[in-house]
């Protein structure tokens, strides 16, 4: 059951950075952002009133939800946006699939004995870093578009908001029982929406109505349901079965899958640099994944 879960969020999260992609062609990156956390918003409202779930919480365990929804949600959604404008669907996808790399580096400092240390795992941080270094090349030297190094950037925070929400969702969230975990959930998803709408009345005009296309509608409740709250149940289920690291590691399959859409939706071919860095990733994965042997 596991494996499925693992799977169904890997395709969940592949397939957020062709919605995004869709999105940001026509709305401001920060109202598409907002609109996409406010449909994740109203389908976790539906689904746990339905259910008659507790979604009560202490005023002072706010800040849990507070910090995790800013570090899964408000903060990476947004820089995705912002950055996807500039980017590939695919290169936003291979971001994505440093998580782990990120994840590991964190949870060994934050996490204290439950990610142990090795020169293995240091090497395959290493291989990460390289495959990155090959992925944004491109955008270092010959690409006369500096938005694109931009765009970069902006993933790569992405990617590092992920791996430290990820690992803080274990330590603040999964291990307490204080609160449950669709009251923290709703929490997260209200903070986010309210501090993504202040920002976007802020910074950009609101769309126009005939900017909403049914493609733009459908790339919206695709992103905002199911690579949002869908994939965040799913993640936090998975945390709770394999921890945050081995969590992190379904970001695996996920620029497979983004590229995969990039082929098929938007007809276009990775570049080398983009298969070559791709494989330095999958590299680093295996070597930072696989289990230390004691004797």
């Amino acid at each position: 059951m596991a494996y499925l879960l693992a799977f169904c969020l890997a395709v969940c999260w592949g397939t957020a950075f062709l919605a995004t992609k869709n999105i940001v062609e026509v709305l401001p990156p920060y109202w598409g952002t907002f609109f996409r956390v406010l449909t994740g918003l109203v389908f976790l409202i539906i689904l746990y009133v339905c259910q008659r779930k507790n979604l009560r919480i202490s005023y002072k365990q706010l800040w849990r939800p507070w910090t995790i929804g800013s570090l899964l949600i408000l903060i990476p959604f947004a820089l995705l946006s912002w950055g996807q404008r500039f980017v590939t669907p695919t290169i936003s996808g291979l971001f994505n699939g440093t998580v782990p790399i990120w994840a590991f580096l964190m949870g060994a400092i934050i996490l204290k004995g439950v990610d142990s240390f090795s020169w293995r795992r240091a090497g395959g941080v290493l291989v990460g870093l390289i495959g990155l270094l090959v992925i944004v090349w491109p955008t270092l030297t010959w690409d006369n578009d500096p938005y694109a190094l931009y765009g970069c950037l902006a993933l790569l925070g992405m990617a590092l908001s992920y791996a430290l929400g990820n690992v803080l969702t274990k330590k603040i969230m999964v291990d307490d029982h204080s609160t449950t975990l669709e009251a923290n959930t709703l929490h997260q998803y209200f903070f986010a929406a309210i501090v993504l709408l202040g920002i976007s009345l802020i910074l950009e005009p609101f769309p126009p109505i005939n900017a909403f296309s049914k493609k733009v509608v459908f790339s919206i409740i695709s992103a905002g349901v199911f690579s949002s709250a869908v994939a965040f149940l799913l993640m936090v289920e998975l945390i709770k079965r394999w921890g945050a690291t081995r969590m992190s590691s379904v970001t695996y399959f996920t620029p497979v899958i983004a590229m995969l859409g990039d082929m098929i939706f938007l007809h276009r071919m990775p570049g080398g640099n983009e298969l070559l860095g791709l494989c330095f990733i999958f590299i680093s994965l295996w070597l930072i994944q696989k289990p230390i042997q004691t004797k």
